[in-house]
C-alpha cells in the first residue's frame, strides 16, 4: 500500500520509493510550482481524463521504452476510479503495450491517437494532456490542462507565451518533467480517497463494492 499521506499539502508522492517529497520537488522547468497548483486543482475533479503522448513524454525522445517512473503513475491512475487513462501515439496499440511498464491495470488503458484525445474528452468533467505534438491539445476545453513538452523551454526564464490571464499551454522540458507532473496528481487524488474517505466515484472506500487501493510501485532499479 501507499505511505500515509503527510500533514503538510503541496507534497509530491514518488509512486516507485514509495515515498513524499516537498513542494515542487524535482521540477526544472520555471513556472513548475503553477503548473503542480494547477494539477493538484484539477485533482480534485470527480472524473478526468489523463492523457499523455508515448514519444518524448512518457519516453525521452529517440527511446522505445517509457521511463519507469512514468508507468508506475498510469498505474496508479489506473487503479483509481474516475480517472480515464490514455496514451497517445501513431503507434500500433499492440506495439505501445509492449512498450509501457505496465502491471494488471494494462486493460483498462486507452491507446488513442492524437485526434482522438477530443472523444475522450467527453466523458469526462476535466482533462490533463501532456503532449510533443500540439494537435493532441486542441479538443481541450477550459478548466482542462494542457501541458507541451518542448525541449527548448528555458527552465531558468520566466515563460512569455502564457498570458497573464493564464491562457495557452504549461511548457516543460522533458520526460523527467512529466514524471514530476504525474506523480503530483497521483498524490492528489490518492490523498483525497484517505482525506474524504470515498473513493472519486462517491463509493465509500468501506464499501465492499469499493476498488482495491492502488498497488505499491515495484522495488525494482532505476
Amino acid at each position: 500500500m501507499l505511505p500515509v499521506y503527510p500533514s503538510r499539502v503541496g507534497q509530491t508522492l514518488h509512486v516507485r520509493e514509495g515515498s513524499w517529497s516537498g513542494p515542487g520537488a524535482g521540477g526544472t522547468v520555471a513556472g513548475m510550482d503553477e503548473l503542480l497548483a494547477d494539477v493538484a486543482v484539477l485533482g480534485e475533479t470527480p472524473r478526468i481524463l489523463v492523457a499523455c503522448g508515448f514519444e518524448g513524454a512518457l519516453a525521452h525522445l529517440g527511446e522505445d521504452r517509457a521511463l519507469p517512473e512514468s508507468s508506475e503513475a498510469l498505474n496508479v491512475l489506473l487503479a483509481l476510479p474516475g480517472t480515464v487513462v490514455a496514451v497517445v501515439s501513431d503507434r500500433p496499440p499492440e506495439e505501445m503495450s509492449e512498450l509501457m511498464f505496465l502491471s494488471g491495470s494494462k486493460g483498462g488503458l486507452r491507446m488513442i491517437r492524437p485526434e482522438d484525445v477530443g472523444s475522450l474528452r467527453v466523458g469526462v468533467d476535466s482533462a490533463l494532456v501532456i503532449d510533443v505534438d500540439p494537435a493532441s491539445l486542441e479538443a481541450l476545453r477550459d478548466g482542462d490542462l494542457a501541458v507541451l513538452v518542448d525541449a527548448d523551454a528555458d527552465r531558468d526564464a520566466d515563460r512569455d507565451d502564457r498570458t497573464d490571464t493564464g491562457d495557452g499551454p504549461h511548457r516543460v522540458v522533458d520526460a523527467e518533467d512529466v514524471v514530476v507532473v504525474l506523480e503530483e496528481l497521483v498524490g492528489v487524488r490518492w490523498r483525497r480517497l484517505l482525506v474524504t474517505g470515498h473513493a472519486t466515484s462517491g463509493v465509500p472506500l468501506s464499501d465492499p463494492g469499493a476498488p482495491p487501493a492502488p498497488p505499491r510501485a515495484r522495488s525494482a532499479g532505476r
